[in-house]
């Protein structure tokens, strides 16, 4: 029998866990009807928690939202819109952490060219209009209202500051609106030199004490190696711990993201600790938030202990 691996796809398998168990031939068919089961089970369990989280973050990256040209992916922009509208009319709370603006500012500015941190700075505030106007834009074909916050991830640790940014939080949620954050790149430089706003996203997670943290991007999720390489890459669909085996599958960064896989792993890390689960896929697909209700989606589930 060929390796037993989630029913979704025959390259993809759980690690970290019991489900990671591989089954060949030799292997008698008693342990083989155990392993299917207990890969069920576990898959069973994480959608049953996906589906009973109140509070979720979703973060989408620069590389997903923009494209080479500098400009907003509409089709992308939409679609992500139409299921964070599908989560709040199940009554969800749903805060968007929001990359971009320094690729849109690119855009604007045609840079073509390689940035200096303060050039980013600079380039970051032409981009925060131009991000802030489409999901605006977006969200009132829905008859919504957004608001924009601008954070560090040292704002999530300071006692003073992250009381405020909770209270605003919290306020706009009762008022109906949806919270759009991204890094104040004018003042805090952290999430330009490493992590495309996936470790602000964790600490936004831990502050708001969400459920869940959806990364979305242009990958399926964390990949045993580079997925261009497609004898040999195997998507990675649930991890319990954090190893030093997982944190060698991360790859690199693009030009418009600075993050990659490093920093979703280190996001995860942070929100496990805070038994906030995270989900790591493609939003390059329509209904990319609500396939995490089925069994045959390509993701990477990080699972925190409860």
């Amino acid at each position: 029998m060929a390796e037993l691996v989630d029913a979704r796809d025959s390259k993809s398998r759980s690690f970290g866990s019991a489900c990671s168990i591989q089954a060949w031939g030799t292997i008698t068919t008693f342990l083989v009807v155990k392993v299917s089961s207990n890969l069920i089970i576990s898959f069973v369990k994480a959608i049953n928690t996906f589906n009973s989280s109140q509070r979720l973050v979703i973060k989408i990256g620069s590389s997903l939202l923009t494209n080479s040209k500098g400009v907003v992916n509409k089709s992308v922009l939409k679609n992500v819109v139409a299921d964070i509208v599908w989560l709040l009319n199940k009554k969800k709370d749903v805060v968007v952490v929001s990359s971009g603006a320094i690729a849109l500012g690119r855009g604007k500015l045609k840079l073509t060219s390689e940035l200096t941190l303060n050039e980013s700075q600079a380039v970051a505030a032409t981009g925060q209009i131009e991000l802030m106007a489409a999901w605006q834009s977006e969200f009132k074909k829905h008859k919504l209202q957004v608001a924009q916050i601008l954070l560090s991830p040292s704002d999530a640790e300071n006692k003073k500051s992250s009381k405020n940014a909770i209270a605003t939080i919290e306020n706009l949620l009762t008022f109906g609106c949806v919270p759009i954050i991204n890094e104040n790149d004018t003042t805090s430089t952290d999430e330009i030199k490493f992590g495309d706003n996936d470790i602000l996203a964790a600490k936004i997670s831990k502050l708001v004490s969400a459920d869940h943290l959806i990364l979305l991007s242009n990958i399926d999720g964390l990949y045993s190696v580079p997925p261009k390489n497609q004898k040999k890459d195997i998507l990675i669909t649930e991890v319990k711990t954090i190893t030093k085996k997982i944190e060698a599958m991360a790859g690199t960064a693009s030009l418009l993201g600075k993050g990659g896989m490093v920093s979703k792993i280190k996001a995860a890390e942070i929100c496990m600790k805070a038994k906030c689960n995270v989900i790591s896929n493609s939003g390059l697909k329509k209904d990319t938030i609500k396939s995490l209700t089925r069994t045959t989606t390509k993701a990477t589930r990080f699972i925190a202990k409860s």
